[in-house]
């Protein structure tokens, strides 16, 4: 991974609201999106979902110290997509179970409501032993009621809503990693890129004193791109599992 271009044609920034006239650029984009940001806020993670919703080809580069993963609006909730799954076979067994635990709630009942009036109206309490049985059918629907429970109909995975890459930050706790991508690099519909300081989060974008260049240069953007794409497929860099992510943000309800 790396590039050096000399040369190249390029406009400069510095200083507050960098990225106002790359966010025009990125809301103008008709084809695609690239970005590469360790950081991330959610409000520009909508706008990234509004360009997809339109058909626009995302590629997102990020890394596992997103700023608000452990907060209430997460990013990386709205970029995982939950699927469940049906067992079939096991999804009979629990409606059969379901149906039984009734069966046995009915007879426990129904049992009960005449035992007592046989004892009380023939003044016989021999009738009393008959409860032994509704103390059984309780004792039984009980173990069919934690079968229930158990039996697990349903199974989770996790697909993208567009393609992104969430690689482990040196500063994870067993993390061997000694690579952390800091770059910013913002490609759109292949012909414009920015590079600079500023992260993809509310603050780079408006209020921090930023840098950063904008190049129009088909040269230097078609090296840009090509560096972005070595760092997607090729970077062999430790990657957050998007399976165990997944079942992290979201309940997974067994049946």
């Amino acid at each position: 991974m790396g590039i050096f271009y000399n040369n190249a044609v390029c406009d400069i920034y510095i200083g507050k609201s960098a990225g106002g006239k790359m966010m025009q650029d990125i809301r103008n984009a008709q084809r695609n999106v690239k970005i590469v940001s360790p950081y991330l806020s959610p409000f520009l993670i909508k706008e990234l979902i509004h360009l997809h919703s339109k058909g626009i080809k995302i590629r997102l580069i990020t890394t596992d110290e997103i700023e608000d993963f452990y907060g209430y609006d997460k990013n990386i909730h709205k970029l995982i997509i939950q699927q469940q799954h049906t067992d079939e076979k096991a999804k009979q067994t629990r409606d059969n179970l379901i149906s039984l635990s009734g069966t046995l709630l009915f007879a426990m009942i129904a049992l009960g409501m005449v035992l007592l009036p046989l004892m009380y109206l023939l003044n016989n309490f021999k009738f009393a032993y008959g409860f032994i049985i509704v103390v059984l059918l309780f004792f039984l629907r009980d173990s069919v009621v934690k079968k229930i429970r158990n039996t697990k109909v349903y199974r989770y995975t996790y697909k993208q809503l567009f393609p992104f890459k969430v690689f482990v930050s040196p500063n994870s706790g067993n993390s061997t990693n000694k690579t952390f991508i800091h770059s910013k690099i913002y490609i759109i519909d292949d012909e414009i890129a920015y590079l600079g300081s500023l992260n993809f989060t509310g603050s780079g974008v408006k209020e921090n004193h930023e840098t950063r260049i904008r190049t129009t240069d088909l040269n230097a953007v078609a090296k840009i791109i090509e560096e972005v794409k070595e760092v997607f497929y090729h970077s062999n860099l430790p990657e957050r599992d998007i399976q165990f992510w997944g079942s992290q943000l979201y309940e997974e309800p067994m049946n």
